[in-house]
C-alpha cells in the first residue's frame, strides 16, 4: 500500500509540474507574440499607443514566466534578455501616456518598470542609476499607497530609497513606515520611523508613527526618547502628553506621571479623566514615598525627607480626589483614597466626614494608622461590598446615570429646587415605590452639578407627609415673593399618585396618607394653582407618578381598586410646564436594571448627555421616545410621558431651558 501511495504521489507531482510548465510555455509564447508586434509597429516608424500596450503585455508575460525557470535554462535566458530590452520601453510608455493625460496607464508602466528592476536577475544591472528611475519609483509608490495596497507600495518605496539614498528620502521613509503601520507590522513601522528620524529629526509624522508603533508593542524604553523629542517640538500636544503620562504610570514613575497630568489638567480642568489620573498619580507617589520611608535600610534623615514628600503629595492629591468624588459620589476607590489622604495628613475632621461617606457606601472605613496601597485603576469604581449584609439595607447596583455626572460651569443662582422622593408608605406596606429615594437624590445632584443650582437652593424631602409637602411649596412661594418675577422653580416628585374617581381629581399621595381620605392627599389642581400664584420667571414640574391607581410593580395601590382608572389631565396656568411620566390609565413603571423610574432615568440620561444644554421641547421628545421604546421592550407595557405646558405660554416654552 505504501508503494502504491508513493507512486500515486509522484504521478500527481509530475502532472502538476507538467501543467505548470505548460502554462509557463503559453505565457512565454504570448510574450514573444506581443513583443514581435511591438517591434513590427516600431519598425514602421509610427510608434503609437497600441505598440506600447503590446510592450506592456509582453513585459507582464515575461515577468511572470521568468520565475518558473532556473537561471541555467534557455527559457530563463530568453526572459531575461527580453525584459532587459523592455525595461526602458516601460519608461517611454509612462511618458507617452503622461502626455495624453491617461494617469492609470502611466501608473501601469511605472509599476512594471520598477517590477522589472526588482527581479533577482537584475540585482547587479544598475537599473536604479537611471535619472528616470526615482521619478517613476516615487510615482508608483505614492499612487499604490493611496489605493491602499500597502504591501505592494513597500517595494516601490524601498526602490526609491535604494536609488537616491536615505538622506534624500524623507517622504519615502515616512511613506514606508506608514505602510508597515497600516499593515499592523508595528516592528517594521517603528524600525523605519526611528531610522528616518536619525536623518530627519524634526519630521513630526515619523515621530508620531514611531511613538504609536512602540506604544502598540509596549516598548516604553524606545518610545520615551521619541516622546521627549516630539514634546520639544510641540510642548502642549494633549495626545502626546497623555501618551507620556500613561507611559510613566506603566513604569510606576508616578511623580513624573503627576507632572504630566498636572499639565493636562491645567489645559482642561473639566476633564474627569485628567483629574482621576492626576489625583491617583499624586496619591501613588505619596504611597511609594511612605513605604520607602519605613524601610530599615533608609537613614533617619532620608526617612524624614521621604515622609515629608509623601505628606506633600497626599495634601496635593486630596482636593483633586475631592473634585472627582463630587462628580462621581459613588466611586468607592476615590472615596477610600481621599480618606487615606486625610488620614496620612492627620486631618481628623475631614477624615471623619470621609469615613461617614464610606460607611454610607457600606465599605470599610480608613483608620488613622492604616498603610496606603497603590491604586492604578484610574477610573471610578462602584463595586460596593456591604460590611454586614444582615445589618444593612440591601445595596442596589448603581445606574450609569448615577456616576460620571457632568459638572458644568453654569451659575444658576436664581433657580430653586424641591425634590420629593416618596418610596415608603405608612398605610401601604408592600406597595412601596421602588427607587423613589434614588430618583429624588440623583435628580437633586443633577440640578446642582449639571444645571448649576447651588446646594443652598435645593431642598430634598423623602417619604414626605402632607404637612412636609405643604411646607416645601410654601417655602417656594415665600422665596419667589422676595424677588418677584426673577426666580425659576423646579419641582420634582417621585412616588404614588392616586385618583378620586367620582370627582375626577388626581392627587399626590403623601407618605402618611391612607388614600381613602382625600383630605390628607395633595391634589395636583391645588399644587398648580399655588404655582400659578407665584411671581416667577418660569416653573418646571416633573412628576414620576401615575394617577391610575396602579403601582410601579404592576399591582393595585388599593386592594379594592384592582381596576386602573383614568382622570383628566390637570393643566397649569401662568409660567408652568409639566412633564408627567405616563398618560391616562398607564402605569409609571420602574426600570429595574437602572434602579430608577423609566421616566426619571431617561430625564437624567438626557441631562447627562446634553450637559443640561437642551430645550424643554427637546428634553420632552427625548424622554417620550426613549421611555415608550424601552418600557415596551423591558416590561411589555405602554408608557407614554406627556408634556403639558400652560396655554398662556403659547409655543415659547419650547425654547426654554432649565438654566
Amino acid at each position: 500500500m505504501r508503494r502504491v501511495s508513493k507512486i500515486c504521489l509522484i504521478t500527481i507531482i509530475v502532472n502538476i509540474s507538467f501543467f505548470v510548465n505548460a502554462q509557463t510555455s503559453v505565457l512565454l509564447q504570448q510574450g514573444k507574440n506581443e513583443f514581435e508586434l511591438y517591434n513590427r509597429i516600431l519598425s514602421s516608424g509610427n510608434i503609437n499607443a497600441k505598440a506600447f500596450e503590446s510592450a506592456l503585455k509582453a513585459a507582464k508575460c515575461y515577468h511572470r514566466a521568468i520565475g518558473d525557470y532556473s537561471s541555467n535554462m534557455p527559457e530563463y535566458i530568453e526572459c531575461k534578455r527580453a525584459l532587459r530590452e523592455l525595461f526602458p520601453i516601460m519608461s517611454d510608455g509612462a511618458y507617452y501616456f503622461a502626455d495624453l493625460g491617461q494617469q492609470d496607464k502611466v501608473l501601469d508602466y511605472a509599476c512594471m518598470y520598477i517590477d522589472i528592476s526588482l527581479l533577482q536577475a537584475f540585482a547587479s544591472a544598475g537599473f536604479q542609476k537611471s535619472q528616470t528611475y526615482p521619478i517613476l519609483a516615487n510615482l508608483a509608490a505614492t499612487n499604490i499607497y493611496n489605493r491602499g495596497d500597502y504591501q505592494r507600495a513597500i517595494n516601490y518605496f524601498k526602490a526609491y530609497i535604494m536609488a537616491v539614498g536615505m538622506e534624500n528620502s524623507e517622504l519615502a521613509i515616512e511613506g514606508l513606515s506608514r505602510c508597515f503601520y497600516e499593515l499592523k507590522d508595528y516592528d517594521g513601522a517603528a524600525a523605519y520611523a526611528s531610522q528616518g528620524i536619525t536623518y530627519f529629526p524634526s519630521n513630526w509624522n515619523m515621530l508620531l508613527i514611531g511613538i504609536e508603533s512602540y506604544g502598540h508593542n509596549g516598548n516604553d524604553n524606545k518610545m520615551e526618547p521619541l516622546l521627549a523629542r516630539a514634546l520639544t517640538l510641540n510642548p502642549g500636544h494633549k495626545g502626546l502628553l497623555e501618551y507620556q503620562g500613561k507611559m510613566f504610570e506603566r513604569q510606576k514613575n508616578f511623580e513624573s506621571a503627576a507632572k504630566t497630568f498636572e499639565q493636562l489638567y491645567s489645559l482642561n480642568s473639566m476633564s474627569l479623566d485628567y483629574a482621576l489620573h492626576l489625583g491617583f498619580d499624586l496619591y501613588n507617589a505619596a504611597t511609594i514615598a511612605t513605604h520607602k520611608s519605613k524601610k530599615p535600610s533608609v537613614s533617619v534623615s532620608e526617612s524624614h525627607e521621604l515622609a515629608a514628600k509623601a505628606r506633600t503629595y497626599f495634601t496635593k492629591a486630596a482636593p483633586i480626589l475631592r473634585n472627582v468624588l463630587d462628580n462621581s459620589p459613588y466611586a468607592v476607590n476615590v472615596a477610600k483614597a481621599l480618606a487615606m489622604c486625610y488620614a496620612m495628613t492627620n486631618d481628623s475632621e475631614r477624615l471623619q466626614k470621609a469615613n461617614e461617606s464610606l460607611a454610607a457606601l457600606h465599605v470599610s472605613v480608613i483608620g488613622k494608622n492604616e498603610i496606603p496601597l497603590l491604586d492604578i485603576s484610574y477610573k471610578p469604581t462602584v463595586d460596593i461590598t456591604p460590611v454586614n449584609q444582615s445589618a444593612v439595607e440591601e445595596v442596589r447596583p448603581l445606574s450609569d446615570v448615577d456616576i460620571n455626572i457632568p459638572a458644568t460651569n453654569y451659575k444658576n443662582n436664581k433657580t430653586f429646587v424641591v425634590a420629593i422622593g416618596n418610596e415608603k408608605y405608612k398605610y401601604h406596606k408592600g406597595r412601596d415605590v421602588p427607587y423613589a429615594h434614588n430618583d429624588a437624590t440623583v435628580f437633586a445632584e443633577y440640578c446642582n452639578k449639571v444645571l448649576g443650582v447651588p446646594n443652598d437652593n435645593i431642598r430634598k424631602c423623602f417619604d414626605a407627609t402632607l404637612s412636609e409637602i405643604r411646607e416645601q411649596v410654601n417655602y417656594l412661594k415665600k422665596r419667589t415673593e422676595i424677588m418677584p418675577n426673577e426666580l425659576s422653580i423646579i419641582f420634582y416628585y417621585a412616588g404614588h399618585g392616586i385618583p378620586d374617581i367620582p370627582n375626577n381629581i388626581a392627587y399626590l399621595l403623601p407618605a402618611d396618607a391612607s388614600g381613602t381620605d382625600f383630605e390628607s392627599c395633595y391634589s395636583l389642581e391645588k399644587l398648580y394653582e399655588q404655582f400659578d400664584d407665584m411671581p416667577t420667571s418660569k416653573i418646571t414640574v416633573f412628576i414620576d407618578a401615575c394617577f391610575s391607581g396602579a403601582t410601579r410593580e404592576g399591582g393595585a395601590l388599593m386592594a379594592e381598586r384592582a381596576v386602573e382608572y383614568e382622570v383628566d389631565d390637570v393643566v397649569a396656568k401662568g409660567n408652568t410646564v409639566v412633564f408627567s411620566a405616563a398618560s391616562g390609565k398607564q402605569t409609571a413603571n420602574g426600570y429595574d436594571e437602572q434602579n430608577h423610574g423609566f421616566f426619571t432615568y431617561f430625564l437624567l440620561k438626557a441631562l447627562q448627555e446634553s450637559k443640561g444644554n437642551i430645550t424643554l421641547k427637546e428634553l420632552g421628545e427625548t424622554i417620550r421616545t426613549n421611555v415608550m421604546a424601552k418600557c415596551l421592550d423591558k416590561k411589555n407595557k405602554e408608557q407614554t410621558p406627556q408634556i403639558i405646558p400652560s396655554p398662556a405660554l403659547g409655543d415659547s416654552w419650547q425654547r426654554f431651558k432649565l438654566f
